[in-house]
């Protein structure tokens, strides 16, 4: 670590005010109670909403209100760490009055549970399979329909999943929410509601961690890039196969780091 002064007052003004919140009573947002309102009374709804908003308060409220109807719910997510921590998160909730099972590639638990997670293909695979019937569908980072690759497994979701499930989709990057929510209407014939939250509640803060330096803001007060920023990757350079980055450090000795070239997405929104 850096016992330079420069580095050391930029770092600390960067890392300012992370820690512990004080305890105070939780109150739902006005955009959480309008979107669990909306799932309660039977609308497809899209949430979109910034990282750290509570989204996912609004999943549990919306699940817990299936559950009292006796009805069932599964929470879709696009990866299977993901699935992972969302089911040892539902279990934990609701757990041990109601089953909650898991669905992906590599595990299978109590797969008719009242609440089931799985990853997005997974899903889809089951309802070319059968029609199982959910009260609630949770199509959790929706935005992943914009994708090149895997989009169609989410287009395919929405369109096969049952006019008689309620589906909420949610995600923090869509742009364009009012053509999908359209197309949305127009596949499943029933109206898809928007609930919009535009203000960021946890601050956003580009930062890169410097391999001598450590974690420092990629730019300065005036937007241009840190220096040492701009020295790091002014002594890079791609190897022959295009997947490593070479360079070396301030001290002379040379690394290498993996890398992957980037893919541009489907659409180009909502990314």
């Amino acid at each position: 670590m850096s016992t330079n002064k420069y580095i050391d007052d930029i770092r600390r003004q960067f890392l300012r005010g992370i820690g512990v919140p004080q305890q105070a009573a939780f109150v739902a947002d006005d955009f959480q109670k309008e979107a669990i309102s909306s799932v309660v009374d039977g609308q497809d709804t899209l949430v979109v909403a910034p990282t750290g908003a509570g989204k996912t308060y609004i999943a549990m409220e919306a699940i817990q209100a299936t559950l009292a109807l006796g009805l069932r719910a599964v929470y879709t997510t696009p990866l299977k760490a993901l699935s992972n921590t969302k089911f040892a998160e539902l279990k934990s909730k609701f757990a041990p009055r109601h089953k909650v099972g898991l669905l992906t590639g590599d595990r299978k638990i109590d797969g008719d549970a009242d609440v089931v997670v799985a990853t997005t293909e997974i899903y889809r695979n089951e309802l070319y399979r059968s029609q199982d019937r959910y009260g609630l569908v949770i199509l959790d980072e929706v935005h992943f329909i914009s994708d090149q690759q895997r989009g169609p497994v989410w287009e395919e979701s929405i369109i096969l999943t049952p006019s008689s499930s309620t589906l909420l989709m949610l995600s923090a990057s869509i742009s364009n929410y009012a053509e999908i929510s359209e197309w949305i209407q127009s596949v499943r014939q029933r109206t898809c509601h928007v609930v919009i939250k535009r203000e960021r509640p946890v601050e956003l803060r580009y930062g890169f961690l410097h391999p001598e330096f450590g974690p420092m803001p990629l730019a300065d007060s005036r937007g241009n890039i840190i220096r040492e920023v701009q020295q790091f990757y002014g002594s890079l350079s791609l190897d022959a196969s295009g997947m490593r980055l070479r360079g070396r450090g301030r001290d002379g000795r040379s690394f290498e780091r993996r890398g992957r070239r980037g893919k541009r997405s489907r659409f180009g929104r909502g990314r």
